[in-house]
């Protein structure tokens, strides 16, 4: 059992170890706390493997799911942005998910690699020629293989063990690699708004939350220095709806394929409108300065 964990509950916390956490104002009932010391903030309940299952079978990965272009012409500038760290050309995606990213990739004469719990989301990425693995990864799976550039996509907010996810990947990437990583910002202004209700904060998914400062110090931690690091992006569906009298329905999934639309309609407009797309550039740049954008995006370079 973990040494900082006592009956199902976070007695330390999971990043530096430090006794000196305590419940975050506001979020008590949520069971947030946070580490005084490297300023983490992290769920102290321990998920059951019962309640991960539970929670987890309702994702499925049957068939491949459309790639939406605005998102592929995204990927193809984050991949242009990789071109200064190729070497070997060899590039990880860890929960690559159905792949998409990869595929692109791949186009691009990367050699490509990927992780995923699912055996369904497993299967087809290898229907697509992406060298997988099923399952936790660890220092000794690809091994033999050094990677240029490491990506993880959304997938920190799901780990109560940062320190032993950030060992692997320092240890599979090149010196002078890069490790790209985006995750939720918890210091957005959206959870300044939406308070104990922020959409991010959903156990036993996502348990873990980190800041420009919380975040940059777990990369210091694990011998990477930060090269770069944005919050960019604003909810504005969700954000019309903190100033609506009547913030919600009595039909909760019609409330996120409402906001899906909105969000969907107005990257739609910014990745047609030339002026919409400034607009959309502008805001981001401020977002990032302030740090309040909805999504934490890291350029981690290993030591």
């Amino acid at each position: 059992m973990d040494q900082k964990v006592k009956n199902g509950r976070f007695y330390k916390c999971p990043i530096c170890s430090s006794d000196k956490i305590a419940f975050l104002n506001g979020f008590e009932k949520l069971y947030l706390v946070k580490c005084n010391t490297c300023s983490f903030i992290f769920d102290k309940r321990v998920p059951t493997e019962q309640e991960l299952n539970e929670h987890y079978k309702v994702y499925a990965y049957s068939k491949l799911k459309p790639l939406p272009e605005l998102t592929k012409v995204s990927y193809n500038k984050l991949l242009d942005s990789f071109e200064q760290y190729r070497k070997t050309g060899n590039i990880l995606d860890i929960g690559c998910g159905q792949g998409d990213f990869l595929v692109e990739a791949k186009k691009r004469n990367w050699k490509v690699y990927g992780s995923e719990y699912s055996k369904a989301a497993v299967n087809l990425c290898i229907n697509r020629n992406i060298n997988m693995h099923q399952g936790q990864l660890t220092n000794k799976v690809f091994s033999g293989v050094d990677f240029d550039v490491i990506t993880s996509f959304e997938v920190l907010e799901h780990l109560n063990n940062p320190n032993e996810f950030m060992s692997v990947a320092q240890n599979k990437l090149k010196s002078g690699g890069l490790f790209y990583c985006t995750t939720p910002n918890f210091n957005s202004i959206l959870r300044n708004f939406e308070k104990d209700k922020f959409k991010m904060i959903l156990y036993p998914e996502h348990i873990s939350f980190y800041t420009k400062k919380s975040i940059e110090n777990l990369g210091e931690t694990h011998n990477f220095y930060s090269k770069k690091t944005m919050t960019t992006g604003i909810d504005l569906g969700r954000l019309k709806n903190v100033f609506k009298r009547d913030k919600q329905s009595n039909n909760a999934q019609d409330d996120m394929v409402k906001l899906k639309q909105t969000n969907e309609t107005i990257r739609n407009l910014a990745g047609s409108n030339p002026l919409v797309g400034i607009i959309k550039n502008i805001i981001n740049f401020l977002l990032s300065i302030v740090s309040k954008g909805d999504t934490l995006k890291v350029y981690w370079i290993k030591k």
